[in-house]
């Protein structure tokens, strides 16, 4: 099956949440790594984890530490918890299932259109999860942190040629819709915590990727 659509020339997908249903193994994960030090104030730490989807999570352990929890600041401890958050995560991301519709739209599309994964996850982790999960073959590139997704989809847009008014950023969060905003491109969200509570109304929304080619050819709202 052949893409047909020429407005859409590539499509960069967030990873956690859109392609793969791991954003729940997260939260709970960075939950029980930063419950010990928390001292009471566990409501505010994942409150500030719930808006920060998509920020990788050195930053998001970074801020917690000096600024919720008032430590002073410490990389080796931030960089101790995101190590400790990794090891949680790794394995049941491997597991994961696939957001409904991911894998069909991949398996459908991936060898005639470019498909990219900009993600807040390490790059190195996140290569491994791709490789180990059999999905390597469907993308052009895999980019994740510590660059951010602006920086990563400018590069992409620039070595690649591409226009951005035909580019689809596909995410889960405000960092995937503000970094679409950001490089001119398309943006179409996932429904999910991340981004949900945090819509202005402008938004092109699913539930899954079992409709995207659909939404992708002929745009609507909240489908």
């Amino acid at each position: 099956m052949g893409w047909d659509d020429p407005r859409t020339e590539a499509i960069f997908f967030d990873f956690d949440g859109v392609l793969v249903d791991s954003v729940a193994i997260k939260r709970q994960a960075f939950e029980d790594v930063i419950a010990p030090y928390a001292n009471g104030q566990i409501d505010k730490c994942m409150a500030y984890f719930m808006t920060q989807g998509g920020v990788s999570r050195l930053l998001k352990f970074q801020h917690v530490w000096s600024d919720v929890l008032g430590r002073p600041n410490d990389e080796q401890a931030s960089h101790q918890l995101a190590s400790e958050f990794a090891e949680r995560v790794f394995e049941r991301t491997c597991r994961a299932p696939f957001i409904p519709g991911a894998a069909e739209f991949l398996q459908h599309y991936s060898a005639h259109l470019p498909i990219y994964v900009i993600s807040g996850t390490p790059q190195e982790e996140l290569l491994a999860i791709v490789d180990r999960r059999g999905m390597s073959h469907f993308f052009r590139g895999v980019f994740g942190s510590p660059a951010s997704k602006i920086e990563i989809g400018r590069q992409i847009i620039k070595r690649e040629g591409l226009s951005p008014e035909r580019v689809c950023f596909v995410g889960d969060a405000t960092t995937d819709r503000d970094a679409a905003r950001a490089l001119g491109l398309r943006f179409i969200g996932l429904h999910g915590p991340h981004l949900s509570p945090y819509l202005d109304g402008s938004e092109e929304m699913l539930d899954d990727l079992t409709n995207l080619r659909e939404i992708l050819v002929h745009p609507s709202a909240d489908r």
